[in-house]
């Protein structure tokens, strides 16, 4: 049995926490041993949570520990997930059981599924990759490593979203469009054609902020 450790003691790590008795291999590949995070206040006056054990700078990964990252910004999670890879630490995939998957999917390591997650066929999700609740990804499509989409977002078939891009909530990617790395697709946004490395847009259709 491993110990899962949660990078993020706020509201997202609280989400997921909340979340993990109804995740594959909960209870039975790994039980939760805590969070991490250097705020150590931030569960003050709340229940019914496990303890805050340390900062992610300051732990050493021990025999049996896991990890999960939960921040909702992909820049600082691909900072903190950075810091605990170079101590050896050891990431897991925590995936909803209500989340589907197609065939010949190609799924990474530290990624996130939330509830009712679709994830269609004949796609490649690298690694650490949120995809919270209600978002759908459709065939042939592609996202990178640490990419964040958000609640009801949507990628097109054959669509791609580049590292360390942010979808937010109920966008839309129209299939075969690329969105670049280092991007925000703004809440509600419907992109029509590609986005530019380090673009931010929004709007409908979306164009460059």
């Amino acid at each position: 049995m491993k110990n899962l450790l949660i990078i993020g003691a706020r509201g997202w790590g609280r989400e997921i926490f909340n979340m993990l008795p109804h995740c594959m291999g909960y209870g039975t590949e790994y039980v939760v041993k805590g969070f991490l995070d250097d705020k150590t206040d931030a569960l003050d006056g709340m229940a019914g949570y496990p303890p805050i054990i340390d900062s992610v700078e300051h732990y050493t990964p021990q025999q049996d520990d896991v990890f999960t990252c939960a921040l909702g910004d992909a820049d600082w999670k691909k900072h903190y997930v950075e810091i605990i890879l170079k101590k050896g630490g050891e990431f897991i995939n925590v995936i909803h059981n209500t989340a589907t998957i197609g065939r010949n999917t190609i799924i990474g390591t530290g990624c996130i599924f939330c509830e009712y997650v679709s994830i269609s066929c004949d796609i490649v999700v690298k690694d650490f990759v949120t995809i919270q609740s209600n978002a759908n990804v459709g065939h042939d499509a592609r996202v990178d490593n640490y990419c964040h989409l958000g609640v009801r977002a949507f990628m097109g078939g054959g669509s791609h979203v580049g590292d360390v891009s942010t979808i937010q909530t109920s966008a839309i990617v129209l299939p075969k469009i690329r969105v670049g790395t280092n991007c925000m697709v703004g809440a509600g946004a419907v992109v029509i054609k590609k986005v530019k490395d380090g673009e931010t847009v929004y709007g409908n259709p979306a164009r460059k902020l």
